[in-house]
């Protein structure tokens, strides 16, 4: 006998959730092989799964320019900081990651989209300021960074002030049957 009460599904003594959903964390577990089949196991039987990562950097042409930047003024491990959010961003190695985890009939589906800051300032402050990078720059390498993006990215700003870049997601989705 089952009971559900808020998602939750009890099926002899044992809990299971109706629907598990990752949101842009999937490429920071160390293990994600391991981490698909622990939100796989958790799932009623016809419970679904919904697992979303950003696309490739490249489809995201703001944050490839800062990445660019970065390889320049700051080296790799800085580059590697900024890129890492991305590194799920190939589609088929990404349904990879589901078949080799146990999950069978994954689809994956591009979303175009984009992201809004208030300001090219407010961007580098949350993405660098706000990440490892915040220990690995000088602050001298900091301000060189910064204001390398505000003339590299000054076309992606609009008449508000506000800078709006293209960036695209993959939504993984799959039923347990």
């Amino acid at each position: 006998m089952a009971t559900r009460r808020c998602g939750l599904s009890s099926i002899q003594g044992r809990e299971f959730f109706d629907a598990v959903i990752s949101q842009f964390a999937l490429m920071y577990f160390p293990d994600g092989v391991a981490s698909l089949r622990q939100m796989w196991r958790t799932l009623a039987p016809a419970g679904r799964l919904a697992v979303a990562v950003w696309a490739p950097v490249d489809r995201a042409r703001g944050y490839q320019i800062l990445v660019d930047i970065a390889a320049r003024q700051c080296g790799s491990e800085a580059t590697a900081v900024l890129a890492a959010p991305f590194v799920l961003g190939n589609p088929a190695e990404l349904a990879k990651l589901f078949i080799d985890s146990g999950i069978s009939g994954a689809s994956v589906t591009l979303y175009e989209g984009s992201v809004r800051f208030p300001s090219i300032k407010e961007f580098i402050r949350i993405e660098v300021k706000g990440s490892p990078l915040a220990d690995m720059l000088s602050d001298e390498e900091m301000e060189t960074l910064a204001t390398e993006s505000e003339r590299a990215l000054a076309e992606f700003v609009v008449p508000s002030g506000e800078i709006i870049m293209p960036m695209d997601a993959h939504i993984v989705t799959a039923s347990k049957r």
